[in-house]
Order: structure tokens, then sequence, then C-alpha cells
């Protein structure tokens, strides 16, 4: 499906290696490698995104063969202790069965087929189904069937629950429905290359939220792994150092890599005065010059630099004035429901922080101690190591749907169908924090689950990044409705900005292509 073109490769490649060459510690290995994809743009059918029959291949040929990641240790650290993992309309039950020893079985009653468990639960010495009350020990040996007398000819022996591969990565749980699957390492390959400083079996899981997503879980995915899309879904981000020629990407086998370096010259974006500073929460858009303010409960106030002026809601609905088309992310971030304010004043400060040019040193760098000595009481032993370019955006891609986030970022991201359905999904966002070297801390064991319909802001433990999300995501079901409505029969994919959507359509190629 994939049609690469034959056009030169643009990267970023010698402007960051001279970025590296100026750091102020040793940089790892891991942050030289280059290896960019091949010349591209890709061309992706949209029925990928819609058609049931698609939907219905990817299972078959990824979902009940490809390693995903299923859950972490922090979810079960007791013995009995089980956490359902359902993917694409099929149910997995993953057991801690030993002090280091964990077992995934199919989550369904050997008698009639219920789900054994739909919630996670602790502490099980056994799985009684609810229906009939069969019931398996922990290890899925049968121990008991109601009126065994009445099924004659049934051994135990043969009963027990079937089970599917399972693999630990930096704590991670992965699970394989395929007997005849290639081990986890050999599918992982040198991913733990690039946490050497940090690895993630030296981290925990301080944060989980999930979210239905009207959209396929492609769509879903494949915005979170781009920073193309930053420019118009979150201008104001723009304004801490990030901007159009400011990513590097590479792929490695089974997994792709983006390092949003924060400090390389952008291509033409223009300067504005600066706001004042008096506490009224406002934006410039940093393209147009355009000031978003709130203006009142859910109303924000658009003025242009050329004195014309509209009033909308937070969902970028016209109410008054000159202006009729804004742009709706702004509008939900400075007039939508908001954060408490110590946590807006902290994201300011960090922000202010990355883009301050009045110190001597560069913003980049201050922002890096900044961020060491905030490391200092946690992980003394290495904070004063790590490398100004560790507190970069640095997110991986691992196929088909785990995103792990790279140096000192705890954000991971999963996605995954929801049911047997084309047109939704589940996103989760992880945070995974160093584990404290005085030993000291306590993981969060449960997901807190949001709905289709609610406010990201309703989960203040992702912080401002809840902020961030809303205008994510309210992008993607719109997405998915117009990859319905569209006349083209493809999406294209840019051949440089968009490596890591176009590295995850080839490795599809390549899985559904398998015999």
């Amino acid at each position: 499906m994939a049609e690469p073109a034959l056009i030169p490769v643009r990267t970023i490649d010698d402007a960051y290696h001279r970025l590296l060459d100026e750091e102020t510690r040793p940089v790892p290995a891991s942050y030289r490698r280059d290896n960019p994809i091949a010349p591209g743009p890709t061309r992706v059918p949209v029925a990928r995104y819609t058609s049931q029959a698609f939907f219905d291949l990817e299972v078959e040929k990824i979902w009940k063969r490809a390693w995903q990641m299923a859950c972490h240790e922090d979810d079960l650290p007791n013995v009995g202790d089980y956490v359902p993992y359902d993917i694409a309309g099929m149910s997995f039950l993953v057991v801690r069965t030993g002090a280091d020893e964990f077992k995934a079985y199919y989550n369904a009653c050997l008698h009639r087929g219920r789900k054994l468990r739909e919630n996670r639960g602790g502490r099980a010495t056994e799985f009684r189904c609810p229906f009939h009350g069969w019931t398996w020990n922990i290890d899925g040996s049968l121990r008991q069937v109601p009126c065994q007398w009445d099924y004659p000819g049934l051994k135990a022996s043969e009963q027990s629950l079937p089970e599917v591969r399972t693999g630990r990565w930096g704590r991670f749980i992965f699970i394989n429905p395929d007997p005849n699957c290639e081990p986890l390492e050999n599918f992982l390959g040198d991913l733990s290359s690039h946490f050497e400083l940090l690895p993630y079996e030296r981290r925990y899981k301080a944060a989980h939220v999930a979210k239905t997503i009207r959209c396929n879980w492609k769509v879903a995915s494949e915005a979170f792994m781009e920073s193309y899309h930053v420019i118009a879904t979150h201008p104001q981000i723009l304004l801490g150092g990030v901007h159009d020629v400011d990513t590097k990407y590479d792929v490695f086998g089974n997994y792709s890599r983006a390092i949003r370096c924060g400090a390389l010259e952008s291509q033409g974006q223009p300067e504005w005065d600066p706001l004042p500073d008096d506490g009224k929460r406002r934006l410039r858009h940093p393209l147009n010059g355009w000031v978003y303010e709130a203006a009142g409960e859910n109303l924000v106030r658009v003025t242009t630099p050329k004195g014309k002026t509209g009033l909308f809601t937070a969902n970028a609905e016209p109410v008054e004035g000159e202006l009729g088309d804004v742009n709706p992310h702004l509008c939900n971030w400075v007039g939508g429901r908001q954060l408490p304010q110590s946590e807006l004043e902290r994201a300011m400060a960090e922000r202010n922080a990355k883009n301050d040019k009045s110190q001597p040193t560069h913003p980049r760098v201050a922002y890096a101690q900044m961020q060491r000595e905030m490391l200092k009481p946690v992980v003394p032993s290495i904070a004063d190591q790590i490398a100004d370019i560790e507190f970069s955006s640095v997110f991986f891609t691992v196929f088909p749907n785990f995103h792990p986030w790279g140096s000192f970022n705890s954000i991971n991201y999963r996605f995954r169908p929801k049911g047997r359905n084309p047109d939704e999904c589940i996103m989760e966002c992880m945070f995974l924090a160093p584990i404290p070297e005085h030993g000291e801390y306590e993981p969060v064991r449960q997901i807190h689950w949001l709905g289709p319909d609610d406010d990201w802001t309703d989960a203040p433990e992702l912080g401002m990044l809840a902020k961030v999300f809303n205008q994510d995501v309210r992008n993607l079901p719109h997405v998915q409705d117009g990859l319905h409505a569209t006349a083209k029969e493809y999406v294209q994919f840019a051949d440089y900005n968009e490596t890591k959507p176009r590295h995850l359509h080839m490795l599809i190629d390549e899985w559904i292509a398998r015999p």
C-alpha cells in the first residue's frame, strides 16, 4: 500500500549534531545515532481507518500476533492480583502468580465462555466463573466443576486455562497471543539502549488516565507521533521554543524515535511585541499575531493586530463582533475549563524559562539546569550527569501501539481499539516517574477513566498536559468524520515530519503481508 517517491530525504541531522557538540554534559551514545527513514511521502488508503474489513484484518494479522504492552508491574503488587487486558474484541487476564512470575490467560470460562473477570482485582487464590461456578487456580489449573458428574469423560488435565505468552520490559508486562512469536527481546531490539541513565526498570507508575475517543486507534496514535501538528493545534507551545524545524526523526526496527530539540532556527516565524504582564489570561497566536483573552465565564475576546475584535465561546462559536473565524484550540486554552491556579502558574513559569533569552546561557541550557536541581532530591546519584538534550521531548513509538517517552519525561501513551468498532479507541496516558533513591514512593494502581465527552481537566493529575490533550482530542473525531466524508481514496504523509506515521504504516504493510 505504501508508495514512496524518489525524492531526497530532508532531515535536521547536521544542525542537531552541532547542537550536541555544544552540550554541557557528556551525551549518551544513543543521541548520536542517525537512522532516517527511506524517502517518501507515503500514501495510505482511507479504508485503513474506516473499513470494518480492514479492522478485522488487523485483528487477525496484528493484534493476534504482535507483542503488546498489557499492564505494569505496579498494577499487580501481590500474588493473586490480576488485570484484564481488552483489545479489539479480545480479552486476556494478566495475573501475578508468584513473587516474580506473571501469567496471562484468555479471559473466558471454558464452560460457556463468560468472561472470568471484567475488572481488576487482588489477592485471588482462584478464578470462579460468576455464571456457573467453574473454578481455576491462579496458575490456570482446573480446581472445581460443580456437578462434575454431569460431564462424563471430562479430564481436569485438559481443562487448564489456555495461556498466552508473556514478556517484560522496564517493568511493563507484554503479552502475545501467537504461540509461535519471536521472543519479546528480539521484537524490541535495542530499545533499552536509549534509556541507560534511567532505565524503565527504575521507574514507577505515578498516574494513569484513560479516555474513549471517537476515532480509529491509528488516527489517535498518529496525532501523538509528530511535531508537525503543533503549529496549528498547540500554537501556545510555539511560544516556548517549539517550531517548524525542531524535531529529529529516526526509525529502528519495530520502533521509531522523535527528538524535539527546542533550540534550532525556525523558518520565518514572525516576531511580535510582548503582551502586558498584568495577570490576565491571554495569549497571542505566534503566526498571525491575534490575541486571545479571557472575557468572562467560557468567553474569549479575540483582537487582531489591526484592531478588529470579536467575542467567542470557548468552543470558538461567534457571539458578537467583526471576526467570524478564529482558532478553536486557543479559545479552549484561554476560555475553557482551567486547572488550579497553582498548576497554571507552574506551567507558565516553565514555559517562560524555556523561552527566557535575557540570561547569558541559552534557555534550553538554563531549563536543563533547573530540571537537574528538581531531580537531585529524587535521584542524586545521576541528576548532575544528565545532558541538556535529555530534557527535550524525546518520544518513541513501539509497534503497534505503545509510546514510551525518553530521558526524563514521564509520559507514556497506549492507543487500542475499543471493542470491534473501527471508529472508536481508548487513549491512555501514564506517568512513569523515577523511583526515588531513598526508596519511598506510592505507585498508582487504578486507571482514572474519563468518558468520551469528559474534559481532560477532570484528570488534574496530568497537570497542564490535560489542557494540551483538550486541543489534541478536539481534532480527532473530526478527523474520523472527515475520513468517512473525503472524496479521496488516500491520505498522504510528509516524507520527513511525518516519519513516524509513515513507519507505522510500513510495518502494518509488512505484518498484513505475512502468511
